[in-house]
């Protein structure tokens, strides 16, 4: 395995970098985002404002970037366990939603406030909502495509992806905003529906 050396300064600016981001994402825990300002960030991060601006044009790309790393990963990172735990599709929707359902569970007030800020973007900013959309699908392409031959003759793997992203998006905005929505029971209720909508039994498959 080949090991990628980075330099003394370019692992000083990862550091600054991330303690931007830990220090923004303890200030909207405590402020929420509308509340969290970027010379709030810079005391706390302990930075001049010229150097924020070295590292992000605005409050809004700083947010982003922390919603890429802790919420769009999290999708790619719970699809990855879920292709390395089973080969069928049943058993990975199941195992990919109930982790959902799970995160956002115990999500806490800094997670839920992302959440909505990148669910947020994808309807005001169209480039990077298209790029967040974008990679939540090939999240999902490339769980589908694992075992394309388990998906109903007639549907496609992207068609797949694309539904799969399009519900589970529309059942996290309606928890964001109904503190008695029922999360758990909508995505197991999503589960089922992809495995009998989408999938062939699995007898079909292993005959």
């Amino acid at each position: 395995m080949t090991v990628v050396q980075i330099s003394r300064r370019e692992r000083k600016k990862l550091e600054l970098r991330d303690r931007i981001c830990d220090e923004t994402a303890r200030l909207v825990a405590r402020h929420g985002v509308e509340g969290t300002t970027i010379d709030a960030i810079c005391d706390c991060a302990d930075i001049a404002k010229k150097t924020f601006y070295n590292y992000y044009s605005s409050k809004h790309d700083l947010l982003i970037d922390i919603c890429q790393s802790r919420l769009l990963n999290r999708t790619e990172q719970m699809v990855s366990a879920a292709l390395t735990r089973t080969s069928r599709l049943d058993e990975g929707i199941d195992i990919v939603l109930s982790e959902i359902a799970a995160n956002n569970r115990r999500a806490g007030k800094l997670e839920k406030q992302l959440i909505d800020y990148l669910v947020a973007n994808m309807g005001i900013n169209r480039n990077q909502g298209a790029d967040q959309l974008s990679f939540m699908n090939r999240c999902f392409l490339r769980f589908f495509s694992s075992a394309d031959e388990q998906i109903r003759p007639g549907l496609s793997a992207a068609f797949c992806a694309e539904m799969t992203v399009g519900m589970v998006n529309t059942a996290t905005l309606n928890w964001l905003h109904n503190d008695d929505y029922k999360l758990d029971l909508r995505l197991q209720e999503l589960a089922e529906y992809i495995k009998h909508s989408m999938l062939v039994s699995a007898s079909t498959t292993t005959q």
